[in-house]
C-alpha cells in the first residue's frame, strides 16, 4: 500500500449487521457525536471519523445496515 500508516492502513471500514430494532443506528450516531439519542433514523449513511479522533491516527469509516 503507498503512503500507508504504520499499522499499515489508510483507512478502516466497520460494517455494522445485526438483527433489526437491536440499536446498530443507536451506536454509530453515540459513537460519531458522544450522546446517545431516543430519535435516529433506521438506518444512517455512512459515517466518517477523522483520522485524528483515534490514537492510532487512521480515518475510519462505519458503514450501518438495514437487517
Amino acid at each position: 500500500m503507498a503512503n500507508a500508516k504504520p499499522g499499515g492502513y489508510n483507512n478502516v471500514r466497520i460494517v455494522v449487521v445485526g438483527d433489526q430494532g437491536t440499536g446498530k443506528s443507536s451506536l454509530i450516531i453515540a459513537l460519531a457525536v458522544g450522546i446517545f439519542s431516543h430519535s435516529v433514523p433506521p438506518v444512517v449513511p455512512p459515517t466518517r471519523l477523522p483520522a485524528d479522533y483515534y490514537p492510532d491516527k487512521v480515518p475510519l469509516t462505519i458503514v450501518d445496515t438495514s437487517s
